[in-house]
């Protein structure tokens, strides 16, 4: 009886392979689109980034000169690889800050017309996040097409003009190294005798002697710079670009590989057939003998 009911059921219709069509268009669609944004978008900051002036410090009295045809934030990226006149540079960060706070240069920055001096901060600092920009990055970075850029001071130029730039290393750097004599460290006891004051006053020495004996151990190289805005724009992962590519091309996958396999599970009658309602038994309901 059974054969016959299963025998009487209707074929069950297969789709068509028009879905494997619709699944691969969905898949290349959506890798040309990403594709597309990735080059567009590497093209344009190879356009920002390649253009920058560069030169090299430690610098002499008479610094670099940059002309700056934008008034705004402007930043002195120290590009730890890079090259400039068919020379290589491979810095580390240290060559340039050896704590976040604690730099191994000085850098200065005057307005060449005026004369008058220019603010240099560090990135970041005194800017507050816009909630509505969440990609930006107060601290710029790059790294691309062989370059390696990180924004290690930063000065607003009020005007267009040119700006004279002077990078000069800390005169501890040119200190024998052992030359600094850093003050032994506290024991508990000791800390307890001392009054606060004099225990923040030893510490605060302490620290500095250490900063100083680690400037004393640099070697006064040649470090390649970078002047300009931020060249990513803040931006290169906004939703509208580069990340909403990649959205697109997760979608893409998915539905390509869903349906595909779908289509192939029913195609090849892969899947368990449906019965009658009346074969269906009640949970917890004995079959009948």
């Amino acid at each position: 009886m059974d054969s016959d009911h299963h025998a009487n059921q209707p074929t069950r219709k297969r789709p068509s392979r028009f879905w494997y069509l619709l699944s691969a268009v969905v898949l290349l669609a959506s890798t040309a689109l990403f594709v597309t944004v990735l080059v567009n978008k590497a093209q344009a900051l190879r356009e920002r980034i390649e253009p920058l002036p560069r030169f090299v410090g430690p610098t002499d009295a008479n610094g670099f000169v940059v002309t700056i045809d934008q008034r705004g934030k402007q930043n002195i990226f120290h590009e730890n690889l890079g090259t400039l006149d068919d020379r290589s540079f491979d810095t580390p960060r240290r060559q340039v800050w050896t704590t976040f706070d604690a730099p191994s240069m000085r850098c200065d920055v005057t307005h060449v017309e005026t004369g008058e001096a220019v603010e240099v901060r560090l990135p970041g600092v005194g800017e507050t996040m816009d909630k509505r920009e969440v990609t930006k990055d107060l601290v710029v970075a790059y790294d691309f097409n062989g370059r390696q850029g990180h924004s290690a001071w930063v000065f607003e130029a009020d005007q267009a003009g040119d700006y004279r730039i002077v990078l000069t290393y800390d005169e501890a750097v040119y200190l024998e190294p052992g030359a600094v004599t850093i003050p032994p460290e506290l024991t508990k006891a000791q800390k307890k005798e001392m009054m606060s004051g004099d225990g923040a006053a030893y510490e605060a020495a302490r620290r500095d002697a250490v900063e100083r004996a680690a400037l004393a151990e640099l070697e006064p190289i040649d470090v390649l710079f970078a002047v300009g805005p931020d060249p990513t724009v803040g931006s290169f992962f906004e939703v509208i670009g580069l990340k909403g590519a990649a959205t697109v091309l997760a979608f893409g996958f998915t539905f390509a590989v869903l349906t595909s396999l779908v289509t192939l599970m029913l195609r090849g009658g892969h899947v368990t057939p449906r019965g009658d309602i009346e074969h269906v038994q009640r949970l917890g309901q004995s079959s009948k003998p």
